[in-house]
C-alpha cells in the first residue's frame, strides 16, 4: 500500500500513477475537496468511482475568489443558480458489470460484423472505463489488421498460397475474437496475436 497521510495530503501527491485503490478510498473518506481528483486517478476503479461518488458532499465551501461571478442578469434580489455548470463534469465510470457486457458485445462484434463495432463501443465508453479503452483498442488493431490479411490472401491466390491463407486467417479470426471476448468477461484487456499495433494497448 502505498504510505500517505490523508490529512496532510496534496493535490500533487496524487499525480503518482502507483498509489493503490486503498490508498485512494482512504483519502477520499477524510478529503472530500480531493474526490475530483481521485476520480481521475488511473488506479480509480468502477466500484472506487461508485463509491467515491455515494459518498455524503462535506466538502468546505470555496474561498470567494475562486466561486463564479454572478450572472449580471438575474435580479439582484434572490440569485438562482444557473442551469448549467462551470467547467466539464467528470465521465462517470461504468460499473464492472456493464464494462463486462459491453466488453463481451465489442470482441463479439467484431467477429461478427467487423471492426465497426468495436469502434462505436470505444468510441462510446473509452473515457468511462479504461477497460473497455484498452480492450477497444486491442479490438481494432485485429479488426483493422483481418481486412489486411484477408486482402492479401485474394491477391495471393492467383499463385496459389491465397487459397491456403483465406481459411487460415479466417480461422484465427474466430479463434481470436472468442478468447477476447471470454477475457472481456473476466475484465481483463488481451492483445491480439499477429495484429498489427495501430494503436498503443497497454496491459
Amino acid at each position: 500500500m502505498y504510505n500517505l497521510d490523508p490529512s496532510t495530503v496534496t493535490a500533487a501527491d496524487l499525480q503518482h500513477p502507483n498509489i493503490d485503490a486503498e490508498t485512494l478510498r482512504q483519502i477520499a473518506l477524510v478529503r472530500p475537496d480531493l474526490r475530483q481528483i481521485i476520480l481521475q486517478h488511473p488506479n480509480c476503479h468502477a466500484e472506487l468511482a461508485n463509491f467515491i461518488y455515494e459518498l455524503p458532499n462535506d466538502a468546505p465551501p470555496e474561498p470567494p475568489h475562486m466561486q463564479p461571478y454572478p450572472d449580471p442578469y438575474q435580479s439582484s434580489g434572490n440569485l438562482q443558480a444557473p442551469p448549467y455548470g462551470y467547467g466539464y463534469a467528470t465521465p462517470r465510470p461504468l460499473s464492472p458489470d456493464d464494462e463486462k457486457l459491453w466488453g463481451v458485445l465489442m470482441h463479439i462484434g467484431n467477429l461478427l460484423l467487423g471492426f465497426l463495432v468495436p469502434l462505436i463501443i470505444w468510441l462510446i465508453y473509452r473515457d468511462r472505463s479504461e477497460t473497455l479503452n484498452q480492450q477497444g483498442r486491442a479490438a481494432l488493431n485485429w479488426g483493422i489488421s483481418y481486412l489486411i490479411y484477408l486482402l492479401a490472401s485474394s491477391v495471393l491466390m492467383v499463385v496459389l498460397i491465397g487459397w491456403v491463407m483465406w481459411p487460415v486467417v479466417m480461422i484465427l479470426d474466430l479463434v481470436f475474437c472468442i478468447i477476447a471476448a471470454v477475457k472481456a468477461g473476466s475484465l481483463q484487456a488481451w492483445k491480439y496475436p499477429l495484429s498489427i499495433p495501430f494503436l498503443e494497448v497497454r496491459m
